[in-house]
């Protein structure tokens, strides 16, 4: 079975809350997925009968990061700046982007095609904050800090929009803040995802389609 092969169609990652339709006798979602037996992701939805060896492209969309919420007592995990949010934004963007252009099987696309699957993977209850001795009037754009997230990776058609793969799983920092400096910790995991997305899609080339 194709199951097992078909884990490692994505890169990294994380669940959405998508619920599954109660009168589906295999688990539907609400958006036409099916669950899958994985090893390798927590969380993993295909649709019925998709079939990778139809897409030769891919076509990175920027991903969707939201925060966790931080209790009050932590008042220092919700020091994040809007320029700092931003920031991270472009970091994880960058790194998706660059390392989609490194897969072996697939080209990187700039627009929808036939045979264009459309890439993103968004990262959800992002853990962040900035050190207490960082405070202070300047909006500092890289003293913070990242920690665990949840990686939810989709694979959508790029011409009728249609997903067609969604996995997840939590991932933590590459690199603790106080090993490297703020910046180049963020930008270490950044790299670390963003890689482990690319060889699993790769590794995604030689899925075979499923039984009619």
């Amino acid at each position: 079975m194709r199951r097992v092969h078909l884990l490692m169609l994505v890169a990294s990652a994380c669940a959405t809350s998508f619920v599954a339709r109660a009168d589906a006798p295999f688990e539907m979602s609400d958006d036409g997925l099916y669950r899958r037996e994985s090893r390798v992701f927590e969380q993993l939805w295909v649709r019925k009968h998709f079939d990778v060896r139809n897409y030769h492209s891919v076509m990175f969309a920027p991903s969707f990061i939201q925060y966790r919420p931080s209790p009050e007592s932590t008042a220092t995990a919700t020091a994040v700046t809007p320029r700092q949010k931003q920031l991270l934004q472009e970091i994880v963007d960058t790194a998706f982007r660059e390392e989609l252009a490194k897969s072996r099987y697939f080209s990187l696309a700039n627009a929808p095609g036939p045979d264009v699957m459309l890439v993103r993977g968004d990262l959800l209850d992002v853990v962040s904050y900035v050190p207490e001795d960082a405070n202070g009037a300047n909006d500092r754009a890289v003293v913070f800090a990242v920690g665990e997230a949840i990686l939810v990776l989709e694979l959508h058609d790029s011409i009728t929009s249609a997903i067609m793969v969604r996995a997840s799983n939590h991932v933590a920092a590459k690199a603790k803040p106080d090993e490297l400096a703020a910046d180049e910790a963020v930008r270490a995991t950044a790299q670390s995802w963003a890689k482990l997305l690319r060889e699993n899609l790769d590794a995604a080339a030689s899925i075979a389609p499923d039984n009619p």
